[in-house]
């Protein structure tokens, strides 16, 4: 094996910062778990192939288990795999091949694609590798990059705000990352990231700045969990240390924020749809997990009008009466627990004001 056949170790942060795709040929039950970014799984061995194999390790040793490998993936099972990984390669020329280690099974891949012209390089080290470097990235960088947070009640627009930020300064979505809204009806429509994964994309992230010799960093305010996702305790508590800038909205922007977000956003402003009801069904869900902070007789309250406005929904897709729930949430509940929490940081407290002036505020912080 020759070192041109592997994309060398030391030039791992070129491969992530020039977003090389990357074929994973771990079973998908791996690639689940985690994978770099800019991965796209075609396995070699499915999960139950992958059982297999490591029962037979187990029992009878390596050779056995990679003779039942080979013949697990043969004829026109092995045929279909090989036109998968060629199709994919002639659609991204630039790509390589990845497994656990960068072992067998990408050497194999790396084989059968040499067979018929395409001849691919394979990740040294493998996914184990770009992990650890990305897990240190995060262990070296989260506690020394410069932070200004972001905070303000639900509903203020910070997700927004920093969105138009992000256009001429640098920032980390954490809510992005995590692909999470950061509360108790945070939930996107599409499943939440693994925290391995989080936290791939978040060491990528700390790469990409430090390329930047960035002066001052935008970071939303969020707590150590963004839905089940932690954040590294460096980076949380560099956070919670770092200067705070309020947006301060009257409540009835706040009401139309989240409106706008959450039902306009969502499969429920695009029709009356089975996905649409799937997302009041997520609502009341999401309800019911915080009915003990509200107390019985608010939670009831708060019930009822969701409930309401789902019916409105399903009968003449009416959907203004979903402003009448959001506002109670927001008051019973969000309120409360904002005002709390900013009372403990207000020495850190630098800037108040409305949507407008943070973001004029933001932008003149960084000339």
């Amino acid at each position: 094996m020759t070192a041109s056949q592997f994309w060398p170790k030391a030039q791992i942060a070129e491969l992530l910062l020039g977003k090389v795709p990357i074929v994973d040929v771990r079973a998908p039950i791996e690639f689940a778990e985690g994978a770099l970014p800019g991965s796209t799984n075609l396995p070699i061995l499915d999960n139950e192939q992958r059982a297999q194999v490591g029962t037979c390790y187990k029992q009878s040793g390596r050779e056995a288990a990679l003779k039942l490998g080979y013949e697990l993936v043969s004829g026109d099972n092995k045929l279909k795999k090989i036109e998968a990984w060629s199709q994919f390669f002639r659609n991204h020329s630039s790509a390589i091949v990845t497994c656990f280690r960068g072992g067998l099974r990408s050497q194999i891949a790396q084989t059968w694609l040499g067979e018929i012209g395409i001849h691919k390089q394979r990740l040294e080290g493998g996914y184990k590798f770009g992990r650890n470097f990305l897990s240190e990235i995060i262990q070296t960088q989260s506690g020394k990059i410069s932070l200004i947070v972001v905070s303000g009640a639900t509903g203020a627009g910070k997700s927004l705000l920093l969105k138009e930020v992000s256009k001429t300064s640098n920032v980390i979505d954490l809510e992005g990352l995590a692909k999470h809204r950061g509360s108790a009806f945070g939930g996107f429509v599409h499943p939440q990231s693994t925290q391995i994964d989080f936290e791939n994309q978040l060491g990528l992230r700390l790469l990409e700045l430090q390329q930047t010799s960035a002066n001052k960093i935008f970071i939303e305010d969020e707590s150590r969990m963004i839905g089940k996702c932690a954040q590294p305790e460096l980076l949380f508590n560099n956070l919670r240390s770092s200067p705070l800038v309020v947006i301060d909205e009257p409540i009835e922007s706040r009401i139309e924020t989240t409106f706008n977000e959450y039902i306009l956003g969502s499969p429920v402003g695009k029709g009356i749809s089975q996905d649409g009801l799937a997302i009041f069904a997520s609502f009341q869900k999401s309800l019911f997990s915080i009915s003990k902070r509200l107390g019985g007789l608010r939670y009831s309250e708060v019930k009822g009008d969701l409930l309401n406005s789902e019916k409105h929904y399903q009968d003449e897709f009416n959907l203004a009466s979903n402003r009448i729930w959001i506002e109670k949430l927001l008051t019973y509940y969000y309120d409360p627990l904002y005002q709390k929490s900013l009372d403990k940081k207000s020495n850190s407290i630098i800037f108040k004001g409305n949507r407008q002036e943070v973001f004029e505020f933001l932008k003149n912080s960084t000339n």
